[in-house]
């Protein structure tokens, strides 16, 4: 499973918004996209997909890598990144 976030503002003032989950990796990283779009103008903002297992002991599933990353600069730019564990 893939999970897809948002966040937006910097430091304190920062607001993840998890925004939804997938089976598919290239999905995953086309909806982040999308809602790193969303994001108004100016408002720095940055995005992420984490790959999630089911984890029997915990009977739910864990994050545990992070495989692409991207943020957008207050121009509208994008840039992408490779990610990592978490």
């Amino acid at each position: 499973m893939y999970e897809w976030a948002v966040a937006t503002g910097t430091g304190a003032c920062q607001h993840v918004s998890p925004v939804g989950v997938t089976d598919e990796e290239a999905q995953a990283q086309a909806r982040m996209l999308d809602a790193l779009l969303a994001v108004p103008g100016g408002v720095p903002a940055c995005g992420w997909v984490t790959v999630m297992d089911f984890v029997s002991v915990l009977n739910g599933y864990d994050r545990y890598q992070t495989p692409v990353r991207a943020e957008r600069d207050p121009g509208g730019a994008v840039r992408w990144s490779a990610g990592g564990p978490l």
